[in-house]
């Protein structure tokens, strides 16, 4: 398949960057090309908490219907740690699931663009490379969870970067305002030259941002973390369509966002929209089935609960004229990770891989659903939460 690009177009104006002050709307007009080798390789960021090299795809074959997560992640704060995490839900036969974190050393060669961990213990390893001369990335990961070898991720438009430009702000961590550069790609899994699936993948870095009014001494920390992710790949108005979606909540407001990708035919620029917060219906996120946090989790002892399932609105104009949707995952996909030694108090995170979403997208129905990723931190007490009747 021919490579792509995309036209951004950011419709909103209002929403809040790093630095506070407001976006205004942007003129519409093609953007150039991102160039992955620059936001691929670890970033320059002083003071930097966390960066990783996130995947969440799903493999199609002939013997096996799998999704997985790989993610490469170097923590410096509140402690350093390298880490690999592999996550494994198995789709066919008996939808097992497996999830584990190594901890090792990961470098990075400049010249190949080369990530490559290696674990503390064990054998365990992974590389991942963006090969600039092919466009492709290359993807190899050896664990009792997971194996990949000779994976090739093929690009299907030009980097995204989310929010509008690529940095966004997240719910304050600590007390501390936390930005973020934030790239992403849709990719289609390749093995020997056979299309095997597809793909998300996160170019992902967080970092404190200090202002004259804030502080790490003067910092209140928060005493919730609340956030949701999800990521859609299928069909709309009979051509692949690519959305990925997350609302924070924050003691000063939510933060939330939605991007569409949108590709209109071979040899044609696909179209890359991003909402931001100063639509007429914010992106709301809505539990519509529940399941118990894991037994590990400190929030487990007092009975309360997070999704399995939610509805996802979002309109410019209408309710729901963005989209409308509801989002399926198996329960039970938990995953620990290094990366939440950053916010205090959090010892769970939900790391779902589905293949199940219904609804529209700007109006239109979404068909040929191949890949669900959710991602969530937010939990319920069901004795607050009204019955919702399906």
């Amino acid at each position: 398949m021919n490579r792509r690009t995309f036209l951004t177009l950011t419709a909103i104006a209002a929403a809040t960057t790093v630095t506070g002050a407001p976006r205004t709307r942007a003129t519409l007009a093609a953007a150039p090309a991102l160039d992955r080798t620059s936001k691929w390789k670890p970033s320059s960021r002083q003071p930097l908490a966390v960066e990783w090299r996130y995947i969440a795809g799903r493999i199609t074959a002939e013997a096996s219907d799998f999704g997985f997560i790989v993610a490469l992640s170097d923590t410096k704060f509140p402690s350093e740690a390298q880490e690999l995490l592999v996550e494994r839900q198995n789709f066919s036969g008996d939808q097992a699931f497996a999830t584990h974190p190594y901890i090792g050393t990961l470098t990075y060669d400049k010249a190949s663009a080369t990530y490559t961990f290696q674990d503390s213990q064990s054998p365990v390893n992974a590389t991942w490379q963006w090969d600039a001369g092919a466009s492709v990335y290359r993807l190899n990961v050896v664990s009792p969870e997971l194996t990949l070898q000779n994976v090739v991720l093929r690009p299907q438009c030009d980097l995204i970067p989310e929010g509008g430009n690529g940095i966004i702000t997240i719910a304050p961590i600590l007390g501390l305002p936390i930005g973020s550069d934030y790239y992403a790609d849709w990719v289609v899994i390749e093995v020997d030259t056979a299309e095997m699936g597809v793909a998300r993948v996160d170019i992902q870095a967080l970092y404190p941002v200090f202002t004259a009014q804030n502080s790490l001494l003067a910092a209140t920390p928060s005493a919730d973390y609340d956030h949701h992710w999800f990521a859609v790949a299928g069909q709309s108005a009979g051509a692949p369509i690519w959305i990925s979606a997350w609302r924070m909540e924050a003691q000063d407001g939510p933060r939330w966002d939605v991007t569409i990708a949108r590709s209109v035919g071979t040899g044609t620029p696909a179209a890359s929209t991003t909402e931001l917060s100063g639509a007429a219906f914010p992106l709301s996120v809505r539990p519509v089935a529940w399941q118990p946090l894991p037994s590990t989790a400190a929030a487990a002892a007092s009975g309360q609960r997070t999704g399995s399932a939610w509805h996802l609105s979002a309109g410019m104009i209408q309710p729901g004229d963005l989209i409308d949707l509801e989002i399926v995952v198996p329960p039970g996909q938990f995953a620990p990770s290094a990366r939440l030694g950053l916010i205090q108090g959090l010892d769970w995170m939900e790391e779902g891989i589905g293949t199940s979403a219904t609804g529209t997208v700007q109006r239109n129905p979404l068909t040929g659903v191949r890949l669900v990723v959710a991602e969530t931190t937010a939990e319920f007490s069901l004795r607050q939460i009204p019955l919702v009747l399906r």
